[in-house]
C-alpha cells in the first residue's frame, strides 16, 4: 500500500538556545526540534513501512509480472506501457502508467488462436515509417502438439503482431497474407502438410530456411535441424527488437533453446522481414566469447563461466543497449525459478558482435541475489531498460518470496550507473553497475516529482572521528550502493567501496548555496559485522541574523525488522543472532521543506563492534 500524503511525527517545533560542542565549539545557536517521519509506521495489510510517494518509492510486490518490458510511449499518448508474460495462457495483457508507480490495466492487447499456449516474453517497438507498433513474442501453437516429443522443446517459436496503438489489439501477422506483409514477403507453405500450415504461416522465421542457416552457424545442433527434422523449428524464445541509434538499422535478438542455449541476433530489412544471411550467434551459455566455445569444440582448453552453469544452462531474455560507441548485450542466466537467476553483461562495438562477456573483475554480473547471499531478494532476471530523464533504470522481475518461486514473480526497478574501469586488457571501458536489487525505500524516480537526490551538489567532510586505515571519505558520496559479498568481489573491492569508521564520527555535508531539503537517507553496510544501529545529532543548518539556525533531530534508529535477518531458532529463545543484513538499507527521515546550507550528523559505532561501513548518502532536495 502506497501512501501519498505526507506523514510526520506529532512533535511540536520547540524553540531553544543550546550549546552543541560536537558541532562547532561552544557558541550559542538557535535550535528548533524538527518534526519528522522515519518510516516507523507499518501498514496493517502489507506489514511494510508506510512511506510518502512524493519523495520515495519502493519495489513493491506487484504480483504476476514475469519478463517485464516497459515502453516509454509518453510522446505519443502520455503513458508508459508494461508488457509481461502471461504464463501458459493464450493471451497478453498490457498495463499503463504515468508515473511508473501506479499501473492500470489497459486490456487484452493480444489474443492468440484457440489452443495456443505458453505466451511468453512480449516486447514492443514503435516504427515511425509505418506508424505501427510491432508486438514480438514467443508461444507454442496448437499444431506443435502434433510433434510428439517436440511439443515443448521444439514447439516454442517467435511471432509478431501489429497495431495502431500501444495497447493493441495486436493482430498476429499471417505471412501468407499479401494484405499484411506485401506480395514480396508472402510465404510459400506448399512444402508443409496441412497440419503444419496454420502453424507455419504465423512463424516469424520460416522453419526450413531458418534450420538450413542454423545448421551452417551452429554445427553442434545440425542433427536437430536437418533431414527429417527440417520442418521442425528449433525452440526460439524471448525476442527483443533493437534500433541502432547510429545507423538506424533494425535488429532482433532472441534466445535459442538448444544447449548451450545461445543468444542469436539477426538484422531485419523491416520488422516483418529478416535478413537470414545475417543470423549470428552472439553468446553461448558458460563461455566468455563464441570463439571460446568453438575452441572447446575443437578440443582446446578454455576458461568457462562457473555461475552460468549452476542450474538451467541458459542464456535468455536478451536486451541490447547502446551508449558512447559501445553495445551492451545483457542476458539472464540460470533458470527463472531458481534463486541464482541473474543478469550478466557483454560488450561489443557492433550490434551483431563479436560480444565478450565481462569477467567478475569487470562486473560481469550486474543484477543478482548474490548467489544466495542476499536474503531479501532472489530470482532477479529477465529485464528491459527504460530511460527516465538523464538516468537509466533496469526493469526486471524477482521472486515475490525471497528464495522461492512458489508465490510468483513481481516487477522491480533500480538505477543503472556507468563506471569507467580498467578492463582485462588494461584499457578503459565503461561498464554497467546496478544500484540494486533494492527492496527498501529509495529516492523516487518519477520525473514530475518536485524533489530528487541532490547529494551530487554537495561536499562531504569529516568533522570529528576517524576513518579506518586505507579507507576514503569519497566512497560515502559516490552514488554507488554497496552490494554483494559473493559475486564480483575483485571489482567491488576496487571500485565500489564503503567508507569505514572506527569510532563515533561526525560528518558535515555542505552546499555552495541554500537548498530546499525535505529528506535524508543514510545507507548502511552490506556486512553484518559493520552495520550501524543509530545516526544521531542530525542538524540541518542555515543562518539567521549572522548566527547559525539549526533544525535538529536527536537520532534515527535502524529498523531491524526491515534491515536485519536474525536466526529464528535463537529468536524464539530470546537471543538475537544476526545472520545477514538487507543490502541497500539504512535509516531515513522526511520533513517539511527547510532551506539549509549544511547538514551535520554523527554515526555511532555499536558497542562490541570494531567499525562501521557507510555505503552512501542521499539528500532529497528541490529540483532545479
Amino acid at each position: 500500500m502506497k501512501i501519498t500524503r505526507k506523514i510526520f511525527c506529532l512533535v511540536s517545533a520547540v524553540f531553544m538556545c543550546v550549546s552543541l560542542a560536537a558541532c562547532s565549539g561552544a557558541e550559542l545557536k538557535t535550535v528548533y526540534e524538527l518534526p519528522y517521519y522515519d518510516g516507523s509506521e507499518y501498514d496493517d495489510v502489507t506489514n511494510k513501512p508506510i512511506y510518502s510517494t512524493d519523495l520515495w518509492r519502493r519495489n513493491e510486490d506487484f504480483p504476476d509480472v514475469g519478463d517485464p518490458m516497459i515502453l516509454d510511449n509518453r510522446e505519443r499518448d502520455g503513458f508508459y506501457y508494461l508488457y509481461k508474460t502471461q504464463g501458459f495462457g493464450n493471451y497478453f495483457e498490457a498495463m499503463r502508467s504515468t508515473d511508473l508507480l501506479n499501473w492500470y490495466e489497459a486490456g487484452w492487447c493480444c489474443v492468440m488462436p484457440e489452443g495456443w499456449s505458453c505466451a511468453w516474453a512480449p516486447e514492443v517497438v514503435y516504427d515511425e515509417e509505418t506508424e505501427l507498433y510491432y508486438f514480438f513474442f514467443s508461444a507454442m501453437a496448437a499444431n506443435a502438439q502434433n510433434l510428439g516429443a517436440y511439443a515443448y522443446s521444439n514447439g516454442m517459436s517467435l511471432y509478431v503482431g501489429t497495431a495502431k496503438n500501444a495497447y493493441g489489439p495486436f493482430e498476429i501477422v499471417d505471412f501468407t497474407s499479401a494484405k499484411q506483409v506485401g506480395s514480396e514477403n508472402v510465404r510459400n507453405i506448399a512444402r508443409y502438410d496441412e497440419s503444419w500450415a496454420p502453424f507455419v504461416k504465423h512463424v516469424l522465421f520460416d522453419p526450413i530456411e531458418t534450420n538450413e542457416k542454423l545448421a551452417e552457424i551452429r554445427p553442434e545442433i545440425e542433427n536437430y535441424v536437418t533431414g527429417d527434422n527440417a520442418k521442425k523449428l528449433v525452440c526460439n524464445i524471448d525476442p527483443s527488437p533493437f534500433v541502432d541509434p547510429v545507423t538506424k538499422k533494425k535488429y532482433l535478438v532472441f534466445s535459442g533453446d538448444k544447449q548451450p542455449s545461445p543468444i542469436l541476433g539477426i538484422e531485419m530489412e523491416n520488422w516483418l522481414t529478416p535478413k537470414l544471411d545475417t543470423l549470428t550467434v552472439l553468446t553461448q551459455c558458460g563461455y566468455y566469447t563464441t570463439a571460446d566455445f568453438e575452441k572447446e569444440q575443437n578440443g582446446e582448453d578454455v576458461e568457462t563461466i562457473w555461475y552460468e552453469k549452476l542450474t538451467n544452462k541458459v542464456n535468455e531474455g536478451p536486451f541490447l543497449y547502446y551508449r558512447n560507441g559501445t553495445y551492451y548485450l545483457t542476458t539472464s542466466v540460470n533458470g527463472y525459478t531458481d534463486a541464482a537467476y541473474s543478469v550478466v553483461q557483454a560488450v561489443s562495438d557492433s550490434p551483431m558482435g563479436p560480444f565478450r562477456k565481462l569477467t567478475e573483475s569487470e562486473n560481469g554480473v550486474i543484477l543478482s541475489g548474490d548467489f544466495n547471499g542476499n536474503k531479501a531478494v532472489s530470482g532477479t532476471g529477465h529485464h528491459s531498460f527504460v530511460e527516465i530523464g538523464e538516468k537509466l533504470y533496469i526493469a526486471y522481475h524477482r521472486h515475490v518470496q525471497a528464495g522461492s518461486i512458489s508465490k510468483g514473480r513481481c516487477l522491480a526497478m533500480d538505477e543503472v550507473k556507468f563506471m569507467t574501469i580498467d578492463d582485462i586488457n588494461g584499457e578503459k571501458l565503461d561498464v554497467m553497475y546496478v544500484n540494486g536489487p533494492t527492496i527498501t525505500v529509495q529516492p523516487g524516480i518519477v520525473e514530475t516529482l518536485e524533489y530528487e537526490d541532490i547529494s551530487n551538489r554537495g561536499t562531504l567532510s569529516l568533522v570529528k572521528g576517524a576513518l579506518e586505515k586505507n579507507y576514503d571519505l569519497k566512497w560515502f558520496n559516490d552514488g554507488l550502493l554497496s552490494y554483494n559479498v559473493n559475486f564480483n568481489q575483485e571489482f567491488l573491492d576496487k571500485y565500489v567501496r564503503e567508507t569505514v569508521i572506527t569510532n563515533d564520527t561526525t560528518f558535515e555535508f555542505s552546499f555552495e548555496d541554500y537548498e530546499g531539503v525535505r529528506g535524508l537517507m543514510i545507507y548502511n553496510s552490506k556486512y553484518k559485522e559493520k552495520i550501524f544501529k543509530k545516526v544521531k545529532n542530525i542538524e540541518f543548518i542555515s543562518e539567521e541574523n549572522g548566527a547559525e539556525k539549526v533544525w535538529y533531530i536527536k537520532e534515527l534508529n535502524l529498523d531491524t525488522k526491515t534491515n536485519c535477518f536474525y536466526n529464528q531458532f535463537d529468536l524464539e529463545n530470546g537471543i538475537e543472532t544476526l545472520e545477514a543484513v538487507t543490502y541497500g538499507g539504512g535509516v531515513w527521515a522526511e520533513f517539511k521543506e527547510i532551506n539549509v546550507k549544511k547538514i551535520r550528523f554523527t554515526v555511532e559505532v555499536p558497542e562490541g563492534q570494531e567499525s562501521v561501513g557507510l555505503s552512501e548518502i542521499a539528500v532529497m532536495g528541490r529540483k532545479r
